[in-house]
């Protein structure tokens, strides 16, 4: 690897968790969500990124928690 080269920063879960959420919100024809609901959003993305299939919280658990938050 030369000097000029850069890794690449490492991204905190909360960024990844932001651009999960943008990417769900696009997805979802950019609707507006009332705040409450986004705050929720965001609270699920961060379970996402922090998802391990071994763990507490499973896929289908995320699943049905977005199609909620998104009726």
């Amino acid at each position: 690897m030369s000097g000029t080269e850069q890794q690449p920063l490492a991204r905190s879960e909360a960024e990844v968790a932001l651009e999960l959420m943008r990417l769900v919100l696009e997805q979802a024809g950019g609707r507006r969500l009332p705040p409450s609901r986004t705050l929720a959003l965001y609270h699920l993305c961060r379970e996402a990124v922090a998802y391990r299939p071994e763990g507490q919280v499973s896929a289908g658990y995320l699943e049905d928690r977005l199609k909620k938050l998104l009726q």
